[in-house]
């Protein structure tokens, strides 16, 4: 079970549910639209609401979820986004969880072209290393619109290389929210930052 299939699994309901929506899911129709397996999503639910005391809940940022009729035999899920829970872009008020799974490893690569290469990549070079990061053909259709939307969100920014390519920037507010995610995966594995280096590496 991975924290980053859970952030993966919010982004899809608050996506998926306008502020005082709520909805009934199975697991298998949320795995089939994500790429999280259908007992992981099951996994998750039952920790929101806390029906197994042999793990600790979680908390659904911004949504409410209930076991759906728990007398049938068909395991539901109601989950409700709460009407507070308003996605802030135009001041940067974006959050990490705020961004589907997709977008969470855009940012990941963009940032780490940035810190290996020393320039900014653009859309091709993105696609390519996502690519190789999910093995298999990432499309267009997937890469660009996504850079659109964090660009808007004021995650990535533009910067023209010639009249026909653009290079995709991180802002400050890409990297404060890639840091903190950093340091909530090594909470929960138990680390400090400066342990959290790969077998003998330098720290950084």
């Amino acid at each position: 079970m991975s924290y980053n299939n859970l952030d993966t699994l919010l982004a899809f309901l608050r996506e998926d549910l306008e502020p005082g929506q709520d909805r009934i899911y199975y697991a298998k129709n949320i795995s089939n639209r994500t790429d999280i397996d259908g007992k992981e999503v099951g996994y998750w639910f039952s920790r929101a609401v806390g029906l197994y005391p042999q793990w600790d809940s979680v908390e659904f940022d911004g949504l409410e979820v209930e076991r759906y009729r728990p007398e049938t035999k068909a395991t539901r899920w109601r989950v409700t986004r709460l009407e507070e829970d308003v996605r802030l872009v135009a001041d940067g008020g974006v959050r990490w969880l705020d961004l589907t799974g997709f977008q969470q490893q855009l940012v990941k690569a963009v940032i780490e072209f940035e810190n290996e290469q020393g320039e900014s990549p653009y859309g091709v070079q993105m696609k390519r290393a996502l690519s190789e990061r999910y093995g298999h053909e990432v499309t267009n259709a997937q890469v660009y619109p996504n850079i659109d939307d964090l660009v808007e969100m004021n995650v990535f920014e533009r910067e023209p290389l010639d009249r026909r390519t653009n290079a995709v920037q991180s802002t400050p507010l890409a990297r404060q929210m890639l840091a903190g995610e950093a340091e909530h995966m090594a909470h929960v594995a138990g680390l400090d930052l400066t342990e959290a280096v790969a077998d003998g590496g330098e720290e950084r």
